[in-house]
């Protein structure tokens, strides 16, 4: 499937100890019938690339129409070319 943003919020922010202005890290929520090898392939964020930023965190829900599960994702990278996204608990 694809990314659908009726099920993304950002819910809160985290400021980043450099202090840099722009810097604060975001906290959003999803959820989706997607599992996490579609949420995981490249590009699947592309849409919204310029609300994610490297190192923004993203608390999933996920395959709600089958096994539901709950995994978090940080942002790796997020430019106009692309957003990738690696798991953080894999267990």
């Amino acid at each position: 499937m694809a990314f659908d943003i009726k099920g993304f919020r950002t819910v809160d922010w985290m400021p980043n100890p450099s202090g840099e202005a722009g810097a604060n890290l975001n906290v959003h929520k999803y959820v989706t019938n997607d599992d996490t090898s579609a949420v995981q392939t490249s590009g699947y964020f592309n849409s919204i690339w310029r609300r994610l930023k490297k190192g923004d965190h993203i608390d999933m829900t996920l395959d709600l129409d089958a096994t539901v599960m709950r995994r978090n994702y940080i942002v790796t990278a997020s430019t106009s070319s692309g957003v990738t996204v690696a798991a953080q608990n894999v267990a």
